[in-house]
C-alpha cells in the first residue's frame, strides 16, 4: 500500500517523535523508551518498503501487551507514572499505526499533552523555550497535511503568523482560568541528585559544595541581612552513633506528621508579632519536604514548623514552589525537658578515646567547660585548614581529625565541636541548611546554589540556643564572603564543572553573560510558575476593583464584542482589496478583451464554463479553436488539478498568460 505521507511529512513526524524522546527521557523508563523507539524504528521501515504496517487485530494485541507490561513493571511507583508512560505508548503505537490525516491529528495532539506532563516535572524558562520549539514542530506536522505546495520559507512564515495570532489568547487563558487543584497524588519519582539529607557524614556536604545547582532564590521586603547572618536552617541533626549524624525518633515523628499535614505549631509561632522582615522564597525540585529559612520564621498556612525551628511542606518540593516567609527577631524558647536534656547530650560510649583523654585532662587542670571550648576554638584558627577535599578519616573520626588529619570542610569543625560539647554535658545539636548567597542587584534577589551547603551547632546556653559556627574560626571568609572567597588560594571551587559559568565569574564576558540568565529565569519562575491561585484572585480582584460593580457585565459584554469585532476583521480584513488569482486575473483579462472585440458575441454568459465559453469564441476565430482549447485546458488544470509545489504553479501560469498573448496577437476569424 502507498503511504499516504510525504518525504516531508514523515521527516516533520520523526524529528518531532525524536526531540520529545529526547526531552522525556529522564522521566520514562529505559524499557517503556526502547519499546517506543522500536514502534517508531517499524514505521521508518514501512515508509521505505522494508516492513507491512501491522493490522488492527495485531496492533490491538501489541497495544493490550503494553498496556499491561507497564502496569506490571511500574505499578509500586504510583497511578500518575503509569499514567505518564501509557500516554507515551499511546504517543509510540499511533506512530506505528498512521494510516490517515485522522491519525496524525490524534498523534499530534498526544505529543501535546506529553508536552504539557513534561511541564509538571520540568518548570525553568529554559524548559518552556524547549517546550515552544516542540509545540511549533508538531504544529508544522499538522500544516504540513494541508500546505504542500508552499515553499519553505512561506510555509514557516504561515507557522509563525499562526502561533503569533493565538498568543494574546493563550495568555489570557493563563490569567483567568482556575487554578484547579490535582486529582491525584503527584509521585517522588527520583531521589534528589543535590541537597541536603537527613543523615550527615563528615565529607558529604563537601561533596555537595562541588555542585553550582540552583537551591533556591530570596527576595526580602526590607534591608536583608547581612551575609555573616544569612543562615538557611533546613534540618537538625541530633543523634550520633559515632560516625553519622542524623535525626533523632522525636523529630522523625514531627516530620511523618508534617507530610500528613497535621503538624503542630510550635514556638516560633507562639513569640509576640516581631516580624523583623518579610521574604519570598522560590524553591528548586529537591524531592524532600523540608524548606529552607532564616533563624526565626514564622509559619505561614501552607508549612509546619517543628519544634526545631525549622519548616516542613505537607508535600514534597517536585517542582518550583514559591512562599511568602516572615522572619522573627526573637523567640522565646520553651525549657528544655528532662528528655530533650538526655538527647542533646546522648553520645555512643568511648568512640574517641583522645578526645576524652583531652578533656578530662583539662577539666582536671580546672579549665572551665566554657574556656575548653574556647580553647577548641581557637586552636581552629591556629593549625586546621579549609578544604573540599579532607582526607578520610579513620573509624576514631573526632580523635582523627582534631589531633592528625586537622583539614576539613564545615562538616568536620561542626562534628568534632559538637562533640566535645556534649562530652562536656552542654545540650548541642548539628544544623544542616545553607550559608549566605549570590546578590542579583539587577531584580535584587539572592541566589542561593548547592555550593552554599553549611553545617554549624547550636548549643542551650542560658535557656536559649545559641548559634555556633566552628568555621567561621578557620575560615571567615567563608562565612563573610562566601564559599568562593575562602577557595581563591585553590582550584577546588567547582572542580568538577569545568564549563559551569559559577565556575569563570572573574571573567566578565561570562559573568554579564550569568547574571542575565539567572535574571531572566528568576522573573520567569517568580511572575509565571509562582502565579498561585492567591496571585490570581489578586490579580482579578485589582481589575474588578478599576470597574464599578454596576457595569462589570457591560464590560464583559464590550469585551466579547470587542474580540467578536476583532475576529471579523480579520477573516474578511475589509481594508484589503479584492485579490484574483493569477489564472483568474488573466481569464478576467480574456473575457475583457473579446467583449471589446465582439460585442455580444464575446460575452461570457452567467453560469458558463470556460470550456463552453472558449467553445463559443471558437465560432468567431476558427482557426484559433486550438489556442482556446488549450488555454481552457491550462485553466482547468490550474484551478483544479493539484499542484505539485509552488515552482509548478507559477510554470503554468506562465504557460497560461503565453496563450493569451498569442491569442490577442492573432484574430484567427
Amino acid at each position: 500500500m502507498k503511504d499516504f505521507l510525504s518525504r516531508f511529512n514523515l521527516t516533520l513526524i520523526i524529528c518531532s517523535y525524536l526531540a520529545l524522546v529526547f526531552t522525556l527521557y529522564d522521566q520514562l523508563h529505559a524499557i517503556i523508551l526502547l519499546i517506543g523507539l522500536g514502534a517508531a524504528s517499524w514505521r521508518l521501515g514501512h515508509y521505505f518498503g522494508k516492513v507491512p504496517l501491522l493490522n488492527i487485530i495485531m496492533l490491538a494485541i501489541v497495544s493490550i501487551i503494553c498496556a499491561v507490561f507497564t502496569v506490571l513493571l511500574l505499578y509500586k511507583q504510583g497511578l500518575f507514572n503509569i499514567l505518564i508512560h501509557l500516554v507515551f505508548l499511546g504517543f509510540s503505537l499511533k506512530f506505528l499505526e498512521l494510516r490517515s490525516v485522522r491519525d496524525v491529528y490524534f498523534f499530534v495532539n498526544t505529543g501535546l499533552v506529553l508536552i504539557a506532563l513534561f511541564f509538571i516535572f520540568n518548570t525553568s524558562i529554559y524548559s518552556a523555550f524547549i517546550a515552544t520549539l516542540l509545540i511549533l514542530l508538531l504544529l508544522s506536522v499538522l500544516l504540513s497535511l494541508h500546505a504542500q505546495a508552499l515553499l519553505k520559507s512561506e510555509f514557516v512564515k504561515l507557522l509563525l503568523k499562526s502561533c503569533v495570532i493565538s498568543l494574546p489568547l493563550a495568555i489570557l487563558l493563563f490569567l483567568v482560568m482556575p487554578r484547579l487543584p490535582t486529582l491525584w497524588k503527584m509521585p517522588i519519582q527520583k531521589q534528589a541528585t543535590t541537597g541536603l539529607s537527613d543523615s550527615v557524614t563528615p565529607g558529604e556536604i563537601a561533596n555537595l559544595s562541588r555542585s553550582s545547582a540552583l537551591a533556591f532564590r530570596a527576595t526580602f521586603t526590607a534591608m536583608p541581612p547581612i551575609e555573616s547572618e544569612r543562615y538557611w536552617r533546613a534540618l537538625t541533626l541530633d543523634s550520633f552513633d559515632g560516625r553519622t549524624w542524623s535525626q533523632s525518633g522525636t523529630l522523625k515523628a514531627q516530620e511523618m506528621e508534617a507530610k500528613r499535614g497535621v503538624g503542630q505549631r510550635f514556638s516560633a509561632n507562639n513569640a509576640s508579632d516581631n516580624v523583623n522582615n518579610d521574604y519570598e522564597l522560590i524553591i528548586e525540585p529537591h524531592y524532600n519536604y523540608w524548606i529552607p529559612v532564616l533563624d526565626y520564621a514564622k509559619t505561614p498556612q501552607q508549612l509546619v514548623s517543628l519544634s526545631d525551628y525549622s519548616l516542613r511542606s505537607d508535600k514534597p518540593i517536585i517542582t518550583r514552589k514559591g512562599f511568602t516567609i516572615s522572619s522573627l527577631s526573637s523567640v522565646q524558647p520553651s525549657p528544655l525537658t528532662t528528655f530533650e536534656l538526655q538527647q542533646y547530650t546522648q553520645l555512643p560510649e568511648s568512640t574517641n578515646p583522645k578526645t576524652d583523654n583531652w578533656i578530662s585532662e583539662n577539666l582536671n587542670n580546672g579549665v572551665s567547660r566554657e574556656n575548653l571550648l574556647t580553647q577548641l576554638l581557637t586552636g581552629f584558627t591556629q593549625r586546621f585548614t579549609y578544604t573540599l577535599q579532607p582526607p578520610l578519616l579513620a573509624e576514631q573520626q573526632v580523635d582523627d581529625f582534631l589531633f592528625n588529619r586537622q583539614a576539613g570542610f564545615c562538616v568536620h569543625y561542626a562534628s568534632s565541636y559538637l562533640y566535645v560539647a556534649r562530652k562536656l554535658g552542654f545540650p548541642a545539636r548539628m544544623v544542616t541548611g545553607y550559608l549566605g548567597g549570590q546578590w542579583q542587584a539587577s531584580e535584587g534577589f539572592f541566589t542561593v546554589r548547592q555550593y552554599d551547603a553549611h553545617a554549624w551547632v547550636e548549643i542551650w546556653k542560658n535557656d536559649a540556643w545559641q548559634r555556633v559556627d566552628p568555621t567561621a574560626y578557620v575560615a571567615p571568609e567563608r562565612v563573610e564572603s562566601g564559599l568562593e572567597q575562602s577557595l581563591t588560594d585553590s582550584n577546588e571551587f567547582l572542580a568538577d564543572e569545568y564549563f559551569s559559568l559559577q565556575r569563570w565569574q572573574s571573567v566578565p564576558l561570562l559573568d554579564t553573560l550569568r547574571a542575565r540568565l539567572a535574571q531572566l529565569d528568576y522573573l520567569w519562575a517568580r511572575y509565571v510558575v509562582n502565579f498561585d491561585n492567591q496571585k490570581q484572585q489578586k490579580l482579578l480582584q485589582r481589575w474588578l476593583n478599576l470597574i464599578p460593580w454596576l457595569n462589570i457585565a457591560y464590560s464583559v459584554l464590550a469585551v466579547m464584542g470587542i474580540i467578536f469585532i476583532a475576529l471579523l476583521l480579520s477573516i474578511f480584513k475589509p481594508w484589503q482589496k479584492i485579490k484574483f488569482a493569477p489564472e483568474d486575473v488573466i481569464y478576467n483579462r480574456l473575457q475583457q478583451h473579446y467583449k471589446n472585440r465582439y460585442g455580444e458575441r464575446g460575452i461570457r454568459k452567467t453560469g458558463q464554463s470556460i470550456s463552453d465559453y472558449c467553445k463559443q469564441l471558437s465560432q468567431n476565430e476558427a482557426l484559433n479553436s486550438t489556442l482556446f482549447n488549450k488555454f481552457a485546458s491550462c485553466y482547468n488544470n490550474i484551478k483544479y488539478a493539484p499542484q505539485a509545489d509552488k515552482i509548478s504553479y507559477r510554470k503554468n501560469i506562465k504557460q497560461l498568460k503565453t496563450i493569451y498573448q498569442l491569442l490577442r496577437k492573432t484574430r484567427g476569424g
